[in-house]
């Protein structure tokens, strides 16, 4: 009896184990937000390549914008919704993070508020 009911159901949660993989936590929403290659600002926002703007001398983005020294110009870079980092980047959904309090997004990454 013990092999026909429980042997099976255990066999069942393995193979759900490795066809699910590991969690290492929530999977992060998708925002589809993303930052402007060409300014850093968040990609179609009122200040997207807003012209006039003072631009940074290290990266030649917008001073002070979400991407600025943060990302390559002339290359989007779309924005983690579980976390507010660059998606892919060694910073993106780490563990241990300051959450901001107004948006629950790590405090100060570049799509925190925004």
């Amino acid at each position: 009896m013990f092999k026909r009911i429980v042997l099976p159901l255990v066999l069942l949660a393995a193979v759900g184990m490795i066809a699910i993989g590991c969690n290492k936590g929530p999977t992060p929403t998708p925002t589809g937000k993303a930052l402007c290659g060409g300014c850093g600002q968040i990609k179609g926002s009122d200040v997207c390549c807003k012209e006039g703007v003072a631009k940074c001398t290290g990266c030649e983005l917008t001073k002070g914008s979400p991407g600025c020294c943060k990302i390559t110009k002339g290359k989007d870079a779309a924005l983690c919704g579980g976390c507010g980092q660059i998606k892919g980047s060694d910073v993106c959904c780490k563990e241990g993070a300051e959450k901001c309090t107004k948006c629950n997004l790590v405090k100060g990454s570049p799509g925190c508020c925004k």
